[in-house]
């Protein structure tokens, strides 16, 4: 829920730059169907900072929530819940509120949205879309309504975000650290200040806060009386063709930004001119003409040829698919037994492993008034879930390693491949990583896959592992990690870091293993040290010039 009333935060009009940003907020208060708002941007940038600093602008909590979703929150606590132990002893059907249905009209923000588990991510898309959900649970179904601003921030050098799921967000902004030594000198005076004397740096930036308040007020109040000319809903619909985006989101999303931001400025009237002040917020995450690195304008994009690849950004591989020398094993079935797989699984006595039927067990109580255990039986032998993170950083483009690299994951896809046998990728690409596969069956989607994968940047192993961490979750399959990589880095980044990393985020993985693709006379062997660390197979990588 909104943060505790004892914590103080940061006055809104006293955050210095984020202009665009500020604004992007201030029309999804003015106009909720917008759809919310996307920061992407550096880490300490003040994002979170500014998004809880909204709070001041929202009037009544009861009215306008703001709901603050953890990263690492269960579907429980996202949904809703029924309260077993009034069920079961009292026989009251008590539900507690999931955070969607407490940030109904009001705000919902996710931090590092990009790093939220998968299946987490399908509940928000379904109720985003729909304005509302149902809650199933123990054989009660419950409605509720989830209208809500979705507020996200993420780095995206910790791993990219699900398409469908950005372009949800009404808006998106993109924040860079600031280059001007005068802001960066404002920045660090203001946030002294705050921490001096905090309740006397609010006082002095209390009206303008309420002068704010009361513009996005106005403006809400006269949204709907805001002209609209036929010739601005064509220049809108002509906007998003230039930027071939996808579906019709993007011109009417111009259309209502633009109307709010004409209410906001006190303009009676939508023109060309508001319209092009807010275009950018809604066809900078949905324009398909643009550089794949537009969210990152610091970055130097332009360098010689003759330059060192691990240092180029980005570039599309052509080599073709070159198959190692290295003989990989056909991993054997596993018994569901004989893991962790899950709790409440218990084994009986004919051999069959069985799981407590919740569901079950509650409508026999209250049909009968009797306790008693149901349980379901589940299958003895787990299906094969192979999850490949490949390397394809620039320093992977000497002597054709990634094309070797591709081999070995075509390789042990062909080896591992059985009717129920899923692959999924992860792409180490340009400082950061991206899912390019996800529970695919098809071995020529592999293959289609591999030959797409780009190239460039330097090795970001912890953003890898923090992607794998969506993709183990199904505790039917016996989830098999393979990382190919040559060990090389990030500047900045330690192993030990990286192996924090790999036991923070592969938990839900069954056995890893490392092929190392290192070449060269003089190694430094980061590949083999991780494999030693966390106690995952490892291999050479063999290719036809060894």
């Amino acid at each position: 829920m909104r943060q505790d009333k004892n914590q103080i935060k940061f006055p809104f009009s006293a955050i210095v730059g984020q202009d665009n940003f500020k604004l992007a907020l201030i029309l999804n208060l003015i106009d909720p169907l917008i759809g919310g708002v996307l920061a992407i941007g550096d880490k300490g940038t003040g994002k979170t900072t500014l998004i809880r600093a909204l709070t001041n602008l929202m009037g009544d909590e009861k009215e306008s929530p703001f709901v603050n979703l953890p990263i690492g929150v269960s579907e429980d606590r996202l949904v809703g819940s029924i309260d077993l132990e009034q069920l079961i002893n009292a026989k009251k059907e008590v539900v507690n509120l999931g955070l969607m249905a407490q940030a109904h009209q009001g705000v919902l923000y996710v931090d590092e949205v990009n790093l939220l588990q998968d299946y987490l991510t399908d509940i928000l898309l379904d109720a985003t879309a729909s304005g509302n959900y149902y809650l199933e649970r123990e054989g009660i179904s419950r409605y509720f309504k989830s209208q809500f601003c979705l507020v996200g921030s993420m780095n995206p050098e910790e791993g990219s975000l699900r398409p469908q799921l950005k372009d949800r967000f009404g808006l998106s902004v993109t924040i860079t650290t600031p280059k001007d030594v005068k802001v960066r000198q404002k920045i660090m005076k203001q946030r002294l200040a705050f921490d001096d004397d905090p309740s006397q740096f609010i006082i002095n930036y209390k009206s303008k806060d309420e002068s704010i308040a009361t513009q996005i007020k106005t403006a809400k109040s006269k949204l709907l009386s805001i002209k609209i000319d036929d010739s601005i809903i064509e220049y809108c619909s002509e906007l998003a063709i230039q930027h071939q985006v996808e579906g019709l989101r993007a011109d009417i999303l111009l259309i209502k930004t633009a109307r709010a931001y004409a209410a906001y400025k006190n303009i009676t009237e939508v023109t060309t001119k508001e319209v092009d002040s807010i275009a950018d917020f809604v066809l900078n995450h949905r324009s398909l003409n643009t550089p794949d690195q537009q969210n990152r304008p610091q970055e130097q994009n332009h360098q010689p040829q003759e330059s060192d690849p691990d240092t180029n950004t980005s570039k599309e591989e052509k080599a073709t698919i070159l198959i190692p020398e290295n003989e990989f094993q056909k991993p054997k079935e596993i018994n569901a037994n004989t893991i962790q797989n899950g709790a409440y699984s218990t084994q009986s006595l004919d051999g069959n492993l069985t799981a407590i039927d919740t569901k079950k067990t509650v409508n026999q109580y209250l049909a009968t008034d009797k306790f008693e255990l149901k349980t379901k039986r589940k299958s003895t032998v787990l299906k094969q879930h192979h999850i490949f993170l490949i390397d394809s950083s620039g320093s992977m483009l000497k002597n054709q390693i990634i094309a070797y690299a591709k081999g070995t994951v075509n390789k042990i896809a062909e080896q591992t491949k059985t009717q129920s046998t899923q692959f999924s990728m992860v792409s180490l690409f340009d400082g950061g990583a991206q899912i390019i596969l996800r529970n695919t069956t098809v071995l020529n989607t592999v293959e289609t896959t591999l030959a797409e994968i780009k190239t460039g940047g330097k090795t970001n192993l912890i953003a890898g592992f923090k992607q794998i961490k969506g993709l183990c979750s199904d505790m039917d399959y016996h989830h098999v990690l393979h990382v190919i990589t040559d060990g090389k880095l990030n500047e900045g980044s330690h192993l030990e870091d990286v192996i924090l990393a790999f036991k923070t985020y592969c938990k839900g993985i069954h056995k890893t293993q490392i092929v190392d693709a290192e070449k060269g006379i003089v190694k430094i062997g980061v590949a083999q040290e991780l494999a030693k660390q966390i106690h995952a197979e490892y291999e050479v990588l063999i290719t036809g010039n060894d």
